[in-house]
């Protein structure tokens, strides 16, 4: 342990002051050249990042918009058109789901284009552009709207004689129920 005291009180020599210069020259505000990379390239990472994040930021808000859409009442609509229609069942189910097909395919169109959906019921305030109409005309232009029976006296023939004799049996069976005291 002397020689570690002596070493400290001995004088400097010319070794050792040329060694202390050099480690003095490799160092830039006490930062060693390794610290000065690392503190450059996490400078530089953060500066990347903060453009990347302002980058999405500005590009999704820029493109997206809330757009309204009464889907509940387009399908409603379609459906109650459709059964009043005098197609088949078979028929009726594969025009429907072509009409969901279409329906699909135009809702779809939308988000595509950068614009989010919302159906109607989940707006609760504000002002939200309603597509509603544009959807059905464009669904209307791939798939025809079903057209309705005009009048019960203008439907078939055959068809009016089904809807009759239906009638006939359920209420035959309903009075049945009732007499015997059953609901």
């Amino acid at each position: 342990m002397t020689d570690l005291f002596d070493h400290m009180a001995a004088p400097a020599t010319p070794a050792s002051a040329k060694a202390s210069q050099v480690r003095s020259r490799s160092r830039f505000a006490a930062l060693s050249p390794r610290e000065i990379l690392l503190f450059a390239g996490a400078a530089a990472t953060f500066v990347w990042g903060a453009w990347v994040t302002k980058s999405v930021a500005a590009q999704g808000s820029g493109q997206q918009e809330f757009v309204q859409l009464q889907l509940q009442g387009i399908i409603g609509e379609y459906l109650q058109a459709q059964a009043r229609s005098n197609a088949d069942e078979q028929t009726a189910a594969r025009q429907t789901a072509v009409f969901m097909a279409a329906l699909d395919e135009t809702v779809s169109g939308l988000s595509r284009s950068g614009k989010v959906v919302l159906v109607h019921e989940a707006i609760v305030g504000g002002e939200v552009p309603d597509v509603t109409q544009s959807v059905k005309t464009a669904v209307y232009a791939k798939v025809p709207r079903p057209q309705p029976v005009q009048a019960l006296g203008a439907a078939p023939q055959g068809q009016a004689a089904r809807v009759e004799q239906e009638m006939q049996a359920f209420m035959a069976a309903n009075q049945g129920r009732q007499r015997d005291g059953k609901p």
